[in-house]
């Protein structure tokens, strides 16, 4: 076969350059229509970054998705809604205190009061910390009223604990050191039994050393000569006779600066006669 022969007219030559530009033309329109479709789909399913004709706002919040375009309102999840539960009601025990323990040799007589315990202490506390320290007590009023004869003591009650030679009062006030109404501690006395010449119990002292046996001039060398006083004391008269009788007896006085008092009475006034016995606090009218 024999190829055409070339156009031999000019009309020829313009039909033909017409058909290839229109197939041209039809050629880049499809490729151009195949481009804007595949366009489309990437955009569509968030596959480009370019914007796709709808603005989408993706908020995450644990496992929730919420989509919104404009002009709508968001989509929230369905939830169901957690019951309240109430904790049931706890009622816990009152608190108490832990002391350390204490021993006899911690009770230093002061005019303060008696080593860990001053005078102000709770009254309860003080049984509780003495009984610890010296056993169950020998002797034990309980709360009593203050105006009996035996005690007239401060305040509307009082109390009285004996351990040996060792005896505490307790008051509800008012005292130099509780108000009215507060139970504690606001004397003492440490003194021989009758006919006895050492302490019943263990022997406590003050915290300078002085103890009941205590020579009258030891206790002067220990507090001063200041601090010893001397009084007459009338002796009621025996049987044998009716004149009344005059002793003369030692006294020991402690000042202190702040509330506090501590007194010490001897067998006598010689320098060899001994302590007989000692007391702090304001004391009551025996």
């Amino acid at each position: 076969m024999h190829p055409p022969p070339p156009p031999t007219n000019r009309l020829e030559r313009w039909q033909r350059n017409l058909l290839v530009t229109l197939g041209t033309l039809v050629v880049i329109m499809a490729v151009t229509a195949v481009v804007l479709v595949i366009r489309n789909a990437l955009g569509s399913s968030g596959l480009t970054g370019g914007p796709t004709g709808a603005d989408t706002t993706t908020v995450t919040a644990g496992a929730t998705t919420l989509s919104q375009s404009p002009g709508t309102e968001p989509t929230r999840p369905e939830t169901n809604p957690v019951p309240e539960t109430s904790l049931p009601e706890t009622t816990l025990p009152p608190a108490t205190f832990v002391e350390d323990p204490i021993v006899a040799a911690d009770l230093y007589l002061q005019p303060e009061g008696l080593g860990p315990l001053p005078f102000g202490s709770d009254a309860e506390r003080t049984v509780a910390v003495l009984t610890g320290a010296l056993g169950n007590p020998d002797n034990d009023t309980g709360w009593v009223p203050a105006d009996l004869d035996f005690l007239r003591c401060p305040g509307v009650r009082a109390r009285v604990v004996n351990w040996g030679s060792l005896t505490v009062y307790l008051s509800d006030g008012p005292t130099e050191w509780g108000p009215d109404g507060h139970e504690h501690l606001f004397s003492f006395t440490y003194s021989l039994l009758e006919g006895q010449s050492l302490p019943a119990g263990p022997e406590l002292r003050t915290s300078e050393g002085l103890r009941l046996g205590t020579t009258l001039s030891r206790a002067s060398s220990i507090y001063g000569q200041a601090a010893i006083s001397h009084s007459d004391t009338p002796v009621p008269p025996d049987e044998a006779s009716e004149e009344v009788v005059v002793a003369q007896e030692a006294v020991l006085e402690v000042d202190v600066p702040g509330p506090g008092y501590l007194t010490g009475t001897f067998s006598g006034p010689g320098p060899d006669d001994t302590l007989v016995s000692i007391s702090g606090g304001t004391g009551c009218e025996e």
